[in-house]
């Protein structure tokens, strides 16, 4: 079975680079750019993940992910049409109210990657990569939306590459003077990242920015993950009322018979099973 992993706000965020005329531009936009991705796949399950509270990483990190806008009220508002919507959808919509997304689609991979699926992680979101050091890549892929292509496996251990040089867009900041060249240039000569580290203070950055970076694992994956805690909302599948909502919303270019019927299709094949 093939099943595809949303990175749910990544892509609502990502859609407001899209069409922006009306008021529900970002609703258009992502159900435009949505439906792509699904005939692209054509996956047999299929999970929208969404943001919870990290507090072991604000824990650890005060300023971790300070620095992010929290958007405007109409986004919120179109952010919670678009989850409306997908709740017609054949799609499962998931969230732990106590970890991030990203811990959420790692250990939704690594259940069904063991359970001999193939899996496919949709975002622009670079600390997926490490799942390549995780799971079985004959069974894993990573895919990146707006550059509309796989993400390969670097050569080196990511998380540890990136707990060297930091992460500027969660506001974790590296060991000072390592960017990308250096950090790579450690992980390719085992010597000089031990000289590196041996300096004060900057074992304690690396171990620290381990901790904020790598992802938390549960210890049941079953149920989807409902017995550690996430909460599941399972669809109400109804191509009829997703019709009605872009009705409504007057996307007239979404419910042309011609457009309407390849929307439908998409989505069709999608399993609706739990």
């Amino acid at each position: 079975m093939k099943i595809i992993l949303f990175d749910g706000m990544n892509l609502v965020h990502r859609a407001r680079s899209g069409f922006m005329k009306g008021e529900d531009a970002i609703v258009f936009s992502f159900f435009r750019s949505l439906k792509p991705l699904v005939e692209k796949f054509q996956p047999e399950k299929a999970y929208f993940v969404l943001e919870g509270r990290p507090k072991h990483r604000s824990e650890l990190l005060a300023e971790y992910k300070a620095q992010r806008p929290t958007g405007s009220d109409d986004f919120w508002r179109q952010a919670n049409d678009i989850r409306e919507i997908l709740g017609n959808l054949p799609i499962i919509q998931i969230r732990h109210p106590d970890y991030e997304c990203d811990d959420v689609i790692a250990n939704l991979a690594k259940h069904y990657v063991q359970e001999g699926h193939d899996v496919i992680v949709v975002s622009n979101d670079s600390d997926f990569i490490q799942l390549y050091d995780c799971l079985d890549n004959n069974r894993f892929k990573l895919y990146n939306p707006m550059k509309k292509k796989y993400v390969d496996r670097p050569p080196h251990n990511y998380l540890e590459w990136k707990s060297l040089r930091g992460d500027g867009a969660d506001n974790i900041p590296g060991i000072k003077g390592v960017g990308d060249k250096t950090a790579t240039k450690f992980m390719n000569d085992a010597d000089l990242k031990e000289l590196c580290l041996s300096k004060p203070g900057n074992r304690e950055i690396f171990e620290r920015n381990k901790k904020l970076i790598e992802f938390h694992w549960f210890e049941d994956l079953t149920d989807d993950l409902t017995n550690a805690g996430a909460e599941v909302k399972y669809p109400d599948v109804s191509m009829s009322k997703v019709y009605e909502a872009f009705a409504a919303r007057k996307f007239g270019s979404m419910i042309n018979q011609k457009y309407w019927k390849k929307f439908y299709a998409a989505f069709e094949a999608i399993s609706e099973s739990r």
